[in-house]
């Protein structure tokens, strides 16, 4: 087994992401437009490289004899051009970016960039085949020049297809990890990175009779899933305090232990994680299987978390729908980490499930290297920092209700907070008087906010999610339905609340402010 390397405790000093706040907006503005710009030039040449595979097939085929349809070729190498010279444009007119227009102008340009990025998997799928052929008679049943050869399975359900395995490289590189160390597998979801761990957790891991200890809080339908089994037994945390996990963990011996770092509830608690799995394993008797969704926080885990040894076994799992996907949000992702040695069996896991990253939306996936995404999530977690103290210190609001971050410094978490690389970007409203907590109050508050928004022509949108680059504001409902009460309670907090999601638009963060104090205070 790996040996764990030393996990670094939590500290006091401040986190690179606090070095934001005192950016000024011209300096975050020039940032926000480099990391766009850096974009563009990826898509760039990524049209560059397709209209090349289309010429290269062309020529392909050209020589064996088999027929392709030449009018189909020029209209997709024509797209390519197309768009091609829209994004070179975009790029150019963004690089004067002011501070007064520069809400707008970075929303057109993340526009252009989506359509650059949809007609480049456009144009790649368009020619493409699902079970591609090796070779062939008088009939094409592929696209590129058929280098693939056994064992090589032609199959996109294997996961084999080189826009998938693009994707994994790529945020293996994000989280910090090694490719000798450990296997990583791209989903159609976050929820189906889920089911896949589960699918492992029943076949290898659990027999009946056995525990599974879920923190007080996981995200709820991976609860509902974990607590509809049959077999096994599913117990609550007693709290987020490591002393409580480790309290439950030598009373009730559970095999599997599921954590959030940062929940995704009103009150944000968070767990230590290094010190969890310190004292975890001082006390297991056995080979403990720890799963962790790190979605929340957008791969900010120090990459020692995730190592595995004859104590603890961590596999990691996270939505690549929201903060990964650089707010562009093309479609559902997620993405599972394991130990390198269960590869094989992950593999097949994935393969027999069907749960693999469709190449389509691989191909939609945003490239980019590590630094741009810290670099975008210092300044969304910045800005929800900055704005959740702005809230916090106005009398206007604290008269009404409680703001909920954990930066600021009443949060029982706080020094965890200040301990990450970055974090969320959210911040969450609560109503004194409790009757107000009700969906249809919260649902009014939210189209406020829009209405008092638009009044300072400030960006904001109303929905479910986050990890966007504009603010989106939700009356937050989770498990107050009598079907998800029939499960499982969805959150050991409030279930009713205002999730502000703050964005990366640091510029507008005053005027957003203010819209959200009159809505709230009605």
């Amino acid at each position: 087994m790996t040996e764990p390397a030393e996990i670094l405790p939590v500290v006091d000093a401040a986190p690179a992401w606090r070095a934001v706040l005192s950016d000024s907006i011209e300096e975050t503005i020039a940032s926000q437009v480099a990391d766009l710009s850096e974009q563009f030039d990826s898509c760039l040449h990524e049209l560059r490289a397709a209209r090349t595979d289309i010429e290269e097939f062309s020529a392909y085929c050209a020589r064996h004899g088999l027929h392709v349809d030449g009018p189909v070729l020029t209209h997709l190498t024509a797209s390519t051009e197309q768009v091609r010279l829209r994004l070179i444009r975009e790029q150019r007119s963004i690089s004067g970016t002011s501070t007064v227009d520069s809400s707008a102008e970075l929303s057109a340009a993340e526009a252009v960039l989506r359509f650059g990025q949809a007609t480049l998997a456009y144009v790649r799928n368009s020619l493409e085949w699902a079970s591609k052929s090796y070779s062939q008679s008088n009939r094409v049943q592929f696209f590129g020049t058929q280098t693939e050869s056994w064992p090589h399975m032609n199959y996109d359900r294997n996961g084999t297809h080189r826009a998938v395995t693009r994707v994994e490289r790529q945020l293996l590189s994000v989280l910090g990890l090694s490719a000798d160390d450990y296997g990583i597998g791209a989903t159609s979801s976050g929820m189906s990175a889920f089911t896949w761990i589960e699918a492992f957790l029943l076949r290898d891991r659990l027999v009946p009779g056995d525990h599974i200890l879920l923190a007080p809080y996981i995200y709820y339908e991976s609860a509902q899933q974990l607590t509809a089994l049959p077999h096994v037994i599913c117990d609550r945390a007693s709290g987020y305090e490591v002393e409580e996990i480790i309290g439950d963990v030598v009373r009730l011996r559970p095999k599997v232990v599921f954590v959030d770092p940062l929940a995704n509830n009103v009150r944000q608690r968070m767990f230590d994680l290094p010190e969890l799995f310190r004292r975890l394993r001082e006390v297991v008797t056995e080979r403990t299987t720890v799963v962790v969704d790190g979605t929340m926080i957008g791969a900010s885990l120090q990459p020692e978390l995730f190592v595995s040894d004859d104590k603890l076994e961590v596999i990691y799992y996270e939505s690549c729908t929201k903060y990964l996907q650089l707010g562009l949000d093309f479609n559902l992702a997620g993405l599972v980490i394991y130990p390198i040695g269960l590869t094989e069996r992950f593999d097949m896991l994935r393969r027999n499930s069907g749960a693999v990253l469709a190449r389509h939306n691989a191909e939609q996936f945003p490239r980019y290297q590590a630094p741009l995404h810290q670099r975008r999530m210092r300044r969304i977690w910045a800005n929800a920092e900055n704005l959740a103290a702005t809230l916090h210190a106005d009398p206007r609001i604290s008269a009404v209700g409680e703001v909920h971050h954990p930066s600021l410094a009443h949060h029982p978490d706080v020094r965890l907070a200040h301990s990450l690389p970055y974090g969320s970007g959210i911040v969450t409203f609560l109503y004194h008087d409790r009757a107000r907590n009700h969906w249809d109050n919260l649902n009014a508050v939210v189209d406020q906010i829009l209405v008092h928004a638009q009044d300072t022509a400030t960006q904001v949108t109303k929905g479910v999610s986050f990890g966007y680059s504009v603010p989106r504001v939700w009356a937050q409902d989770v498990g107050t339905t009598e079907a998800e009460r029939k499960y499982v309670p969805a959150t050991d907090d409030e279930p009713l609340f205002l999730r502000l999601y703050i964005g990366d638009r640091a510029h507008q963060l005053a005027d957003l402010a203010e819209a959200i104090t009159k809505a709230i205070v009605g």
